[in-house]
Protein backbone atom coordinates (compact mmCIF):
# COMPACT_ATOMS: atom_id res chain seq x y z
CA UNK A 1 0.00 0.00 0.00
CA UNK A 2 2.11 3.30 -1.09
CA UNK A 3 0.95 6.83 -1.39
CA UNK A 4 3.37 9.19 -3.03
CA UNK A 5 5.10 11.78 -0.49
CA UNK A 6 4.29 14.92 -2.67
CA UNK A 7 0.84 13.64 -2.22
CA UNK A 8 0.65 13.49 1.09
CA UNK A 9 2.49 16.72 1.54
CA UNK A 10 -0.02 18.52 -0.52
CA UNK A 11 -2.93 17.28 1.86
CA UNK A 12 -0.73 18.10 4.91
CA UNK A 13 -0.29 21.88 3.55
CA UNK A 14 -4.30 22.08 2.16
CA UNK A 15 -5.46 20.84 6.44
CA UNK A 16 -4.57 23.40 8.67
CA UNK A 17 -4.66 21.41 12.13
CA UNK A 18 -5.81 24.38 13.76
CA UNK A 19 -8.95 23.83 11.85
CA UNK A 20 -9.16 20.09 11.75
CA UNK A 21 -8.68 19.68 15.28
CA UNK A 22 -11.61 22.80 15.90
CA UNK A 23 -13.73 20.27 14.35
CA UNK A 24 -13.18 18.06 17.65
CA UNK A 25 -12.33 20.74 20.73
CA UNK A 26 -13.24 24.28 21.33
CA UNK A 27 -9.76 25.63 21.33
CA UNK A 28 -8.70 29.08 22.98
CA UNK A 29 -6.17 31.31 22.08
CA UNK A 30 -3.39 31.48 25.01
CA UNK A 31 -0.33 33.14 23.32
CA UNK A 32 0.73 31.93 20.15
CA UNK A 33 -0.69 28.78 20.78
CA UNK A 34 -4.32 26.93 21.22
CA UNK A 35 -5.51 25.31 23.91
CA UNK A 36 -8.60 22.84 25.22
CA UNK A 37 -10.03 20.17 26.95
CA UNK A 38 -7.95 16.91 25.77
CA UNK A 39 -10.17 14.87 23.04
CA UNK A 40 -8.60 11.63 24.41
CA UNK A 41 -8.87 11.93 28.25
CA UNK A 42 -11.56 13.56 30.64
CA UNK A 43 -9.89 16.68 32.22
CA UNK A 44 -11.35 20.09 33.74
CA UNK A 45 -8.40 21.88 33.19
CA UNK A 46 -7.32 22.60 29.31
CA UNK A 47 -3.84 19.97 28.59
CA UNK A 48 -3.95 19.59 25.12
CA UNK A 49 -2.07 22.19 23.02
CA UNK A 50 -2.48 22.91 19.00
CA UNK A 51 0.65 25.05 17.46
CA UNK A 52 -0.44 26.72 14.32
CA UNK A 53 3.14 28.11 13.27
CA UNK A 54 4.60 23.97 14.00
CA UNK A 55 1.55 22.18 12.58
CA UNK A 56 1.36 20.18 15.59
CA UNK A 57 -1.00 19.05 19.19
CA UNK A 58 0.00 17.89 22.18
CA UNK A 59 -1.42 16.64 25.31
CA UNK A 60 0.93 17.48 28.49
CA UNK A 61 -1.62 14.86 30.22
CA UNK A 62 -2.12 12.08 28.62
CA UNK A 63 0.56 12.83 25.81
CA UNK A 64 -0.83 12.26 22.71
CA UNK A 65 -1.06 13.81 19.72
CA UNK A 66 1.38 14.57 17.03
CA UNK A 67 0.83 16.01 13.06
CA UNK A 68 -2.45 16.52 11.33
CA UNK A 69 -2.28 12.73 10.18
CA UNK A 70 -1.66 11.34 13.78
CA UNK A 71 -4.33 12.78 15.20
CA UNK A 72 -6.57 12.12 13.19
CA UNK A 73 -5.60 8.38 13.58
CA UNK A 74 -6.01 8.53 17.48
CA UNK A 75 -9.37 10.59 16.85
CA UNK A 76 -10.81 8.26 14.44
CA UNK A 77 -8.73 5.04 15.50
CA UNK A 78 -8.01 4.41 12.04
CA UNK A 79 -5.06 3.77 10.16
CA UNK A 80 -2.50 6.12 8.59
CA UNK A 81 -3.90 5.57 4.74
CA UNK A 82 -7.05 5.81 6.22
CA UNK A 83 -6.40 9.26 8.17
CA UNK A 84 -4.75 10.48 4.64
CA UNK A 85 -8.00 9.82 2.46
CA UNK A 86 -10.17 11.04 4.90
CA UNK A 87 -8.19 14.41 5.01
CA UNK A 88 -7.63 14.29 1.20
CA UNK A 89 -11.31 14.48 1.03
CA UNK A 90 -11.85 17.22 2.90
CA UNK A 91 -9.18 18.90 1.13
CA UNK A 92 -10.97 18.03 -2.52
CA UNK A 93 -8.21 15.55 -3.31
CA UNK A 94 -8.34 12.05 -4.22
CA UNK A 95 -6.52 9.44 -3.23
CA UNK A 96 -5.90 6.07 -4.75
CA UNK A 97 -3.87 3.15 -3.04
CA UNK A 98 -2.60 0.04 -4.73
CA UNK A 99 -5.45 -2.10 -2.96
CA UNK A 100 -8.49 0.17 -3.50
CA UNK A 101 -11.40 -1.69 -4.00
CA UNK A 102 -15.03 -1.84 -4.00
CA UNK A 103 -15.58 -3.41 -0.88
CA UNK A 104 -14.06 -1.79 2.76
CA UNK A 105 -11.20 -3.68 4.16
CA UNK A 106 -12.72 -4.19 8.03
CA UNK A 107 -15.88 -5.32 9.55
CA UNK A 108 -16.62 -1.87 10.75
CA UNK A 109 -16.19 -0.08 7.17
CA UNK A 110 -17.97 -2.94 5.66
CA UNK A 111 -21.14 -2.40 8.13
CA UNK A 112 -21.30 1.79 7.18
CA UNK A 113 -20.50 0.97 3.33
CA UNK A 114 -23.71 -1.41 3.92
CA UNK A 115 -25.41 1.74 5.38
CA UNK A 116 -24.52 3.89 3.15
CA UNK A 117 -25.88 1.77 0.13
CA UNK A 118 -29.24 1.35 2.25
CA UNK A 119 -29.74 4.68 2.89
CA UNK A 120 -29.56 5.98 -0.65
CA UNK A 121 -31.61 3.22 -1.98
CA UNK A 122 -34.41 3.93 0.52
CA UNK A 123 -34.10 7.45 -0.55
CA UNK A 124 -35.11 6.29 -4.18
CA UNK A 125 -37.34 3.72 -3.11
CA UNK A 126 -39.72 6.82 -1.31
CA UNK A 127 -40.71 8.42 -4.55
CA UNK A 128 -40.48 5.36 -6.92
CA UNK A 129 -42.53 2.82 -6.01
CA UNK A 130 -46.54 3.51 -5.21
CA UNK A 131 -46.45 1.55 -2.03
CA UNK A 132 -44.22 4.20 -0.61
CA UNK A 133 -46.79 7.12 -1.57
CA UNK A 134 -48.72 7.05 2.00
CA UNK A 135 -45.06 7.57 3.63
CA UNK A 136 -44.19 10.15 1.36
CA UNK A 137 -47.48 12.02 1.51
CA UNK A 138 -47.00 11.71 5.78
CA UNK A 139 -43.84 13.58 5.13
CA UNK A 140 -45.24 16.59 3.15
CA UNK A 141 -48.04 16.87 5.79
CA UNK A 142 -45.11 17.55 8.85
CA UNK A 143 -43.62 19.86 6.14
CA UNK A 144 -40.84 18.25 4.50
CA UNK A 145 -39.64 19.68 1.14
CA UNK A 146 -38.24 17.29 -1.57
CA UNK A 147 -34.87 19.57 -1.00
CA UNK A 148 -34.79 18.61 2.36
CA UNK A 149 -36.02 14.76 1.92
CA UNK A 150 -33.11 14.34 -0.46
CA UNK A 151 -30.53 16.45 1.71
CA UNK A 152 -31.20 14.40 4.79
CA UNK A 153 -31.54 11.21 2.18
CA UNK A 154 -35.11 10.28 4.38
CA UNK A 155 -36.32 6.84 2.54
CA UNK A 156 -38.82 4.33 2.87
CA UNK A 157 -38.43 0.62 3.65
CA UNK A 158 -41.16 -1.76 2.10
CA UNK A 159 -43.33 -4.27 3.80
CA UNK A 160 -41.32 -6.78 2.36
CA UNK A 161 -39.59 -9.06 4.72
CA UNK A 162 -36.05 -9.68 2.46
CA UNK A 163 -36.14 -6.11 0.43
CA UNK A 164 -33.03 -5.04 2.97
CA UNK A 165 -31.92 -8.83 2.77
CA UNK A 166 -32.10 -9.17 -1.41
CA UNK A 167 -30.20 -5.75 -2.07
CA UNK A 168 -27.58 -6.70 0.54
CA UNK A 169 -26.82 -10.12 -0.73
CA UNK A 170 -26.76 -8.42 -4.39
CA UNK A 171 -24.27 -6.03 -3.55
CA UNK A 172 -21.95 -8.99 -2.65
CA UNK A 173 -22.15 -8.72 2.06
CA UNK A 174 -22.50 -11.13 4.18
CA UNK A 175 -26.14 -12.15 5.73
CA UNK A 176 -24.46 -12.21 8.93
CA UNK A 177 -22.68 -9.13 9.42
CA UNK A 178 -26.19 -7.40 7.66
CA UNK A 179 -27.22 -9.04 11.08
CA UNK A 180 -24.70 -7.50 13.16
CA UNK A 181 -24.70 -4.42 11.88
CA UNK A 182 -28.47 -4.23 12.72
CA UNK A 183 -29.84 -4.02 9.32
CA UNK A 184 -31.79 -7.42 9.46
CA UNK A 185 -33.05 -10.09 11.86
CA UNK A 186 -32.81 -13.15 12.27
CA UNK A 187 -34.61 -16.22 13.56
CA UNK A 188 -33.00 -18.07 15.43
CA UNK A 189 -34.30 -21.68 15.32
CA UNK A 190 -33.94 -21.63 11.54
CA UNK A 191 -30.97 -18.89 11.66
CA UNK A 192 -32.66 -17.80 8.98
CA UNK A 193 -32.49 -13.70 8.03
CA UNK A 194 -34.58 -10.86 7.45
CA UNK A 195 -35.63 -7.52 7.07
CA UNK A 196 -35.54 -5.18 10.78
CA UNK A 197 -37.09 -2.42 8.98
CA UNK A 198 -40.61 -2.91 7.25
CA UNK A 199 -42.99 -0.50 5.73
CA UNK A 200 -41.61 2.63 8.30
CA UNK A 201 -39.96 6.01 7.17
CA UNK A 202 -36.51 6.01 7.24
CA UNK A 203 -33.97 8.29 8.83
CA UNK A 204 -30.46 7.80 8.35
CA UNK A 205 -28.25 8.53 11.52
CA UNK A 206 -24.26 9.37 10.93
CA UNK A 207 -21.65 10.39 12.82
CA UNK A 208 -19.67 13.49 12.70
CA UNK A 209 -18.04 12.69 9.10
CA UNK A 210 -21.31 12.01 7.89
CA UNK A 211 -20.96 8.07 7.68
CA UNK A 212 -24.42 6.60 7.83
CA UNK A 213 -24.47 4.40 10.71
CA UNK A 214 -28.03 3.74 11.95
CA UNK A 215 -31.31 4.27 11.03
CA UNK A 216 -34.44 5.64 13.13
CA UNK A 217 -37.38 3.95 11.49
CA UNK A 218 -40.96 5.69 11.77
CA UNK A 219 -43.36 3.16 11.16
CA UNK A 220 -46.83 5.05 9.14
CA UNK A 221 -49.47 2.15 9.95
CA UNK A 222 -50.03 2.85 13.73
CA UNK A 223 -47.70 -0.35 14.37
CA UNK A 224 -45.36 -0.23 17.98
CA UNK A 225 -43.13 0.87 18.50
CA UNK A 226 -43.72 4.37 16.70
CA UNK A 227 -39.94 4.70 16.19
CA UNK A 228 -37.71 1.66 15.41
CA UNK A 229 -34.15 2.54 16.10
CA UNK A 230 -31.04 0.17 15.51
CA UNK A 231 -29.87 -1.69 18.08
CA UNK A 232 -26.61 -1.49 19.94
CA UNK A 233 -23.87 -2.31 16.88
CA UNK A 234 -19.78 -2.44 16.72
CA UNK A 235 -20.79 1.51 14.74
CA UNK A 236 -24.10 2.49 16.30
CA UNK A 237 -23.62 2.77 20.44
CA UNK A 238 -26.21 5.75 21.70
CA UNK A 239 -24.41 6.67 24.35
CA UNK A 240 -21.86 8.12 21.33
CA UNK A 241 -24.52 9.19 19.41
CA UNK A 242 -25.25 12.85 19.06
CA UNK A 243 -27.71 13.36 15.77
CA UNK A 244 -27.34 16.26 12.96
CA UNK A 245 -23.44 16.49 14.79
CA UNK A 246 -21.97 16.25 11.15
CA UNK A 247 -24.34 19.09 9.82
CA UNK A 248 -24.31 20.82 13.64
CA UNK A 249 -20.40 20.84 13.97
CA UNK A 250 -19.75 24.26 11.87
CA UNK A 251 -22.43 26.24 13.33
CA UNK A 252 -21.87 25.05 17.22
CA UNK A 253 -18.03 26.35 16.57
CA UNK A 254 -18.65 29.67 14.97
CA UNK A 255 -21.51 30.47 17.83
CA UNK A 256 -19.88 28.57 20.92
CA UNK A 257 -23.44 27.52 21.62
CA UNK A 258 -25.04 23.89 21.44
CA UNK A 259 -28.73 23.52 21.25
CA UNK A 260 -29.71 20.18 23.01
CA UNK A 261 -32.51 18.76 21.83
CA UNK A 262 -34.55 14.94 22.81
CA UNK A 263 -36.06 14.16 19.33
CA UNK A 264 -34.20 14.10 15.48
CA UNK A 265 -37.45 15.52 14.50
CA UNK A 266 -37.37 18.40 15.84
CA UNK A 267 -33.25 18.89 15.32
CA UNK A 268 -34.96 18.42 11.50
CA UNK A 269 -37.49 21.09 11.80
CA UNK A 270 -35.11 23.55 13.77
CA UNK A 271 -32.98 23.27 10.41
CA UNK A 272 -35.71 24.28 8.17
CA UNK A 273 -35.64 27.49 10.93
CA UNK A 274 -32.84 28.61 10.41
CA UNK A 275 -31.08 27.21 13.63
CA UNK A 276 -28.27 24.99 12.83
CA UNK A 277 -26.56 24.29 15.61
CA UNK A 278 -28.67 21.69 16.84
CA UNK A 279 -28.34 18.42 17.69
CA UNK A 280 -30.18 15.72 19.98
CA UNK A 281 -29.10 12.65 22.23
CA UNK A 282 -31.27 9.35 20.45
CA UNK A 283 -33.66 9.81 24.14
CA UNK A 284 -33.63 11.70 26.97
CA UNK A 285 -30.11 10.28 28.52
CA UNK A 286 -27.43 11.49 28.49
CA UNK A 287 -24.34 9.85 29.04
CA UNK A 288 -20.73 10.30 30.06
CA UNK A 289 -19.31 9.67 26.65
CA UNK A 290 -22.23 12.89 25.20
CA UNK A 291 -21.17 15.17 28.13
CA UNK A 292 -17.19 14.71 27.03
CA UNK A 293 -18.13 15.72 23.50
CA UNK A 294 -20.37 18.41 24.63
CA UNK A 295 -17.56 19.90 26.37
CA UNK A 296 -14.72 19.47 24.05
CA UNK A 297 -17.66 21.45 21.03
CA UNK A 298 -19.13 24.62 22.96
CA UNK A 299 -19.01 26.75 26.19
CA UNK A 300 -22.44 27.42 26.23
CA UNK A 301 -25.22 24.52 25.98
CA UNK A 302 -28.87 25.63 25.54
CA UNK A 303 -31.04 22.94 26.59
CA UNK A 304 -34.79 22.52 24.37
CA UNK A 305 -36.62 19.64 25.57
CA UNK A 306 -40.26 18.48 25.28
CA UNK A 307 -42.69 20.81 27.64
CA UNK A 308 -44.13 17.81 28.82
CA UNK A 309 -43.64 15.58 32.52
CA UNK A 310 -41.01 13.81 30.96
CA UNK A 311 -39.00 16.48 29.28
CA UNK A 312 -39.08 18.99 32.06
CA UNK A 313 -37.48 16.30 34.24
CA UNK A 314 -34.69 15.89 32.05
CA UNK A 315 -34.42 19.21 31.68
CA UNK A 316 -33.50 19.18 35.71
CA UNK A 317 -31.25 16.36 35.37
CA UNK A 318 -29.16 17.01 32.59
CA UNK A 319 -29.07 21.01 33.24
CA UNK A 320 -27.57 20.37 36.93
CA UNK A 321 -25.40 17.59 35.58
CA UNK A 322 -23.90 20.12 32.55
CA UNK A 323 -23.81 23.17 34.98
CA UNK A 324 -21.74 20.49 37.23
CA UNK A 325 -19.19 20.17 34.43
CA UNK A 326 -18.39 23.75 34.16
CA UNK A 327 -20.32 24.58 30.83
CA UNK A 328 -22.97 27.68 30.74
CA UNK A 329 -25.81 25.99 30.57
CA UNK A 330 -29.09 27.80 29.62
CA UNK A 331 -33.31 26.48 29.11
CA UNK A 332 -35.60 27.77 26.14
CA UNK A 333 -38.79 26.15 28.21
CA UNK A 334 -41.34 24.61 25.52
CA UNK A 335 -45.05 25.12 26.17
CA UNK A 336 -46.87 22.60 28.68
CA UNK A 337 -47.19 19.62 26.51
CA UNK A 338 -45.74 20.58 23.20
CA UNK A 339 -42.35 19.48 22.14
CA UNK A 340 -40.36 21.96 19.50
CA UNK A 341 -41.36 20.22 16.30
CA UNK A 342 -45.18 20.89 17.28
CA UNK A 343 -44.54 24.70 18.70
CA UNK A 344 -42.52 25.94 15.12
CA UNK A 345 -45.79 24.24 13.43
CA UNK A 346 -48.63 26.59 16.01
CA UNK A 347 -46.39 29.65 16.21
CA UNK A 348 -44.80 29.43 12.62
CA UNK A 349 -40.80 30.02 11.65
CA UNK A 350 -40.83 33.82 12.68
CA UNK A 351 -43.11 33.70 15.77
CA UNK A 352 -41.17 30.59 17.17
CA UNK A 353 -37.57 32.21 16.23
CA UNK A 354 -38.70 35.38 18.35
CA UNK A 355 -39.76 33.16 21.46
CA UNK A 356 -36.74 31.10 21.10
CA UNK A 357 -34.61 34.50 21.46
CA UNK A 358 -36.56 35.78 23.87
CA UNK A 359 -36.98 33.20 26.38
CA UNK A 360 -33.48 31.63 26.98
CA UNK A 361 -33.09 31.35 30.91
CA UNK A 362 -29.98 30.59 33.07
CA UNK A 363 -30.67 26.71 34.13
CA UNK A 364 -30.17 28.37 37.90
CA UNK A 365 -33.47 30.66 36.85
CA UNK A 366 -35.49 28.08 34.71
CA UNK A 367 -34.96 25.52 38.13
CA UNK A 368 -36.60 28.60 40.29
CA UNK A 369 -39.34 29.48 38.20
CA UNK A 370 -39.82 25.71 37.64
CA UNK A 371 -40.55 25.26 41.93
CA UNK A 372 -41.98 28.81 42.43
CA UNK A 373 -45.10 27.59 43.95
CA UNK A 374 -43.03 25.18 46.00
CA UNK A 375 -40.77 27.94 47.01
CA UNK A 376 -43.43 30.34 47.99
CA UNK A 377 -45.97 28.01 49.73
CA UNK A 378 -43.91 24.91 51.48
CA UNK A 379 -41.36 26.25 53.85
CA UNK A 380 -39.56 23.05 53.94
CA UNK A 381 -39.15 22.82 50.24
CA UNK A 382 -37.76 26.96 50.73
CA UNK A 383 -34.85 25.50 52.41
CA UNK A 384 -34.07 22.88 49.97
CA UNK A 385 -34.54 24.71 46.81
CA UNK A 386 -32.59 27.82 48.80
CA UNK A 387 -29.56 25.65 49.37
CA UNK A 388 -29.39 24.00 45.61
CA UNK A 389 -29.40 27.12 44.08
CA UNK A 390 -27.03 28.43 46.12
CA UNK A 391 -24.96 25.56 44.88
CA UNK A 392 -25.73 25.33 41.30
CA UNK A 393 -25.14 29.51 41.44
CA UNK A 394 -21.45 28.64 42.60
CA UNK A 395 -21.01 26.83 39.54
CA UNK A 396 -21.36 29.64 37.04
CA UNK A 397 -19.00 31.08 35.09
CA UNK A 398 -20.05 33.95 33.77
CA UNK A 399 -19.85 36.73 36.78
CA UNK A 400 -22.29 38.84 34.77
CA UNK A 401 -25.07 36.38 35.00
CA UNK A 402 -24.15 35.08 38.25
CA UNK A 403 -25.17 38.46 39.46
CA UNK A 404 -28.58 38.64 37.81
CA UNK A 405 -29.27 35.31 38.94
CA UNK A 406 -28.14 36.20 42.64
CA UNK A 407 -30.14 39.45 42.39
CA UNK A 408 -33.17 36.72 40.90
CA UNK A 409 -32.74 34.63 44.29
CA UNK A 410 -32.73 37.36 46.50
CA UNK A 411 -36.14 38.54 45.61
CA UNK A 412 -37.88 35.47 45.28
CA UNK A 413 -36.00 33.64 48.49
CA UNK A 414 -36.23 37.10 50.36
CA UNK A 415 -32.55 37.24 51.56
CA UNK A 416 -29.79 39.63 52.23
CA UNK A 417 -28.01 40.00 48.67
CA UNK A 418 -24.69 40.56 50.10
CA UNK A 419 -24.93 37.74 52.71
CA UNK A 420 -25.89 35.56 49.43
CA UNK A 421 -22.80 36.50 47.45
CA UNK A 422 -20.84 35.98 50.20
CA UNK A 423 -21.88 32.44 50.24
CA UNK A 424 -21.64 32.34 46.51
CA UNK A 425 -18.94 33.60 45.58
CA UNK A 426 -16.08 31.62 44.10
CA UNK A 427 -12.89 31.68 45.14
CA UNK A 428 -10.81 33.82 42.70
CA UNK A 429 -10.56 32.11 39.67
CA UNK A 430 -7.48 31.14 38.15
CA UNK A 431 -7.74 31.38 34.60
CA UNK A 432 -6.10 28.71 32.11
CA UNK A 433 -3.05 29.19 31.47
CA UNK A 434 -0.84 27.54 28.84
CA UNK A 435 -0.28 23.67 29.79
CA UNK A 436 3.87 23.46 29.54
CA UNK A 437 5.56 20.50 30.27
CA UNK A 438 6.75 19.02 33.20
CA UNK A 439 10.31 20.32 34.75
CA UNK A 440 12.68 17.43 34.48
CA UNK A 441 16.67 17.69 35.53
CA UNK A 442 18.93 16.27 32.66
CA UNK A 443 22.17 14.70 33.41
CA UNK A 444 25.11 16.49 31.87
CA UNK A 445 25.30 13.71 28.91
CA UNK A 446 21.56 13.83 28.62
CA UNK A 447 21.23 17.49 28.00
CA UNK A 448 24.19 16.99 25.48
CA UNK A 449 22.40 14.20 23.72
CA UNK A 450 18.83 16.60 23.18
CA UNK A 451 21.36 19.46 22.00
CA UNK A 452 22.86 17.59 19.61
CA UNK A 453 19.92 16.16 18.16
CA UNK A 454 18.65 20.02 18.24
CA UNK A 455 21.71 21.31 16.42
CA UNK A 456 20.98 18.81 13.72
CA UNK A 457 17.13 19.25 13.81
CA UNK A 458 17.90 23.13 13.06
CA UNK A 459 20.75 22.39 10.00
CA UNK A 460 20.78 18.89 7.84
CA UNK A 461 24.08 20.09 6.37
CA UNK A 462 25.54 19.71 9.91
CA UNK A 463 23.94 16.83 10.25
CA UNK A 464 25.44 15.43 6.96
CA UNK A 465 28.80 16.38 8.38
CA UNK A 466 28.49 14.39 11.33
CA UNK A 467 26.53 11.41 10.23
CA UNK A 468 29.54 9.40 9.25
CA UNK A 469 31.18 9.67 13.02
CA UNK A 470 27.76 9.14 15.01
CA UNK A 471 25.52 5.90 14.95
CA UNK A 472 22.79 5.17 16.80
CA UNK A 473 24.56 3.28 19.73
CA UNK A 474 26.13 6.40 20.47
CA UNK A 475 22.92 8.01 22.21
CA UNK A 476 22.53 6.15 25.49
CA UNK A 477 18.57 6.45 25.79
CA UNK A 478 16.62 4.70 23.36
CA UNK A 479 14.37 7.59 22.56
CA UNK A 480 17.32 9.82 21.61
CA UNK A 481 18.20 6.52 19.12
CA UNK A 482 15.30 6.30 17.52
CA UNK A 483 15.00 10.13 17.16
CA UNK A 484 18.45 9.98 15.42
CA UNK A 485 17.19 7.50 13.36
CA UNK A 486 14.64 8.74 12.13
CA UNK A 487 16.70 11.98 11.31
CA UNK A 488 18.79 9.54 9.07
CA UNK A 489 15.79 8.68 7.11
CA UNK A 490 14.10 12.17 7.36
CA UNK A 491 17.19 13.66 5.77
CA UNK A 492 17.00 11.14 2.62
CA UNK A 493 13.94 13.04 1.13
CA UNK A 494 14.01 15.88 2.98
CA UNK A 495 15.89 18.94 2.81
CA UNK A 496 14.53 21.31 5.78
CA UNK A 497 13.81 20.10 9.43
CA UNK A 498 9.41 20.73 9.51
CA UNK A 499 8.12 19.09 13.06
CA UNK A 500 4.83 18.10 11.62
CA UNK A 501 6.19 16.17 8.98
CA UNK A 502 9.29 14.38 10.98
CA UNK A 503 6.38 13.11 13.58
CA UNK A 504 5.18 10.99 10.84
CA UNK A 505 9.18 9.34 10.93
CA UNK A 506 8.96 8.67 14.71
CA UNK A 507 7.39 6.18 17.16
CA UNK A 508 4.09 8.39 19.39
CA UNK A 509 6.84 7.64 22.23
CA UNK A 510 9.44 9.91 20.66
CA UNK A 511 6.56 12.73 20.43
CA UNK A 512 7.17 14.60 23.72
CA UNK A 513 10.95 14.26 23.28
CA UNK A 514 11.29 15.70 19.99
CA UNK A 515 8.27 18.52 21.00
CA UNK A 516 10.99 19.43 24.04
CA UNK A 517 14.05 19.19 22.30
CA UNK A 518 12.39 21.58 19.51
CA UNK A 519 11.74 23.84 22.17
CA UNK A 520 15.06 23.97 23.33
CA UNK A 521 17.25 27.13 22.75
CA UNK A 522 20.80 26.47 21.47
CA UNK A 523 23.16 28.27 19.16
CA UNK A 524 21.41 28.32 15.62
CA UNK A 525 25.05 28.18 14.37
CA UNK A 526 27.37 26.07 15.94
CA UNK A 527 30.97 25.74 15.34
CA UNK A 528 32.04 22.47 14.54
CA UNK A 529 33.92 22.71 17.69
CA UNK A 530 30.78 23.57 19.81
CA UNK A 531 29.18 20.41 18.52
CA UNK A 532 32.22 18.43 19.17
CA UNK A 533 32.38 19.59 22.68
CA UNK A 534 29.37 17.74 23.20
CA UNK A 535 29.50 14.77 21.43
CA UNK A 536 32.96 14.20 24.02
CA UNK A 537 30.59 14.97 26.97
CA UNK A 538 28.26 11.97 26.05
CA UNK A 539 30.58 9.64 23.94
CA UNK A 540 34.06 10.08 25.75
CA UNK A 541 33.07 11.65 28.74
CA UNK A 542 31.37 9.25 30.50
CA UNK A 543 33.67 6.29 29.71
CA UNK A 544 36.60 8.48 31.46
CA UNK A 545 34.95 8.75 34.09
CA UNK A 546 34.33 5.70 34.68
CA UNK A 547 38.26 4.63 34.01
CA UNK A 548 38.86 7.39 37.04
CA UNK A 549 36.37 6.16 39.65
CA UNK A 550 37.94 2.77 38.97
CA UNK A 551 41.56 4.29 39.37
CA UNK A 552 40.20 5.80 42.29
CA UNK A 553 38.73 2.78 43.99
CA UNK A 554 41.91 0.84 42.97
CA UNK A 555 44.17 3.58 44.53
CA UNK A 556 42.14 3.17 48.29
CA UNK A 557 42.79 -0.45 48.00
CA UNK A 558 46.73 0.31 47.36
CA UNK A 559 46.96 3.05 50.55
CA UNK A 560 44.74 0.28 52.93
CA UNK A 561 47.26 -2.42 52.03
CA UNK A 562 50.55 -0.22 52.01
CA UNK A 563 51.07 -1.09 48.40
CA UNK A 564 53.46 2.00 47.74
CA UNK A 565 54.61 0.76 44.11
CA UNK A 566 50.85 0.46 43.21
CA UNK A 567 49.96 3.81 44.72
CA UNK A 568 52.34 6.00 42.70
CA UNK A 569 51.80 3.72 39.83
CA UNK A 570 47.84 4.73 40.01
CA UNK A 571 48.70 8.04 41.48
CA UNK A 572 50.58 9.15 37.80
CA UNK A 573 47.75 7.52 36.06
CA UNK A 574 45.13 9.42 37.77
CA UNK A 575 46.88 12.59 36.95
CA UNK A 576 47.68 11.52 33.60
CA UNK A 577 43.97 11.18 33.07
CA UNK A 578 42.53 14.27 34.63
CA UNK A 579 45.21 16.22 32.31
CA UNK A 580 43.58 14.39 29.41
CA UNK A 581 40.19 15.82 30.31
CA UNK A 582 41.49 19.29 31.07
CA UNK A 583 42.74 19.83 27.38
Amino acid sequence: MHIEPELIHEIQQKNDILDVVSQYVKLEKRGRNYIGLCPFHDEKTPSFSVSVEKQICHCFGCKKGGNVFQFIEQIEAISFIEAVKILGERAGIEVKTDDDTPQADNEQNKMIAMHEAMAHYYNYVLKAIEQAEPALKYLYSRGFTDEQIAREKIGYSPNVSTFTRDYLKNKGYDEALAYDAGLLSRNEETISYFDRFRNRIMFPIKDFRGKVIGFSARSIDGSEPKYLNSPETLIFQKRNVLYHIDVARKPIRNQDEVILLEGFMDVLKLNEAGILNAIATMGTALSREHILQLKKLASNITLMYDGDRAGIEATLKIGKQLNQEGMNVFVVPMKKGYDPDEMITELGTDKFLSYFNHNKLTYVSFYMRHYLDEIKNNDLAYEKHLNNVIEDAKLMNSEHLQKKVLHEITELFNVDFDSLKFKVQKDNRIQARMPTFESEVLSRPMLAERTVLKYFMNDRMLFMQFKDQITEEHFSVKVHQMIYKALSGYYKIEETFMLSKFSSHVPHECHETCLKIDAMLVNHEPSIEEVNDYLYVFQQEPKEIEQLQSLKAQLSDAVSTENHEKRAQLMREIINLQRQKKQ
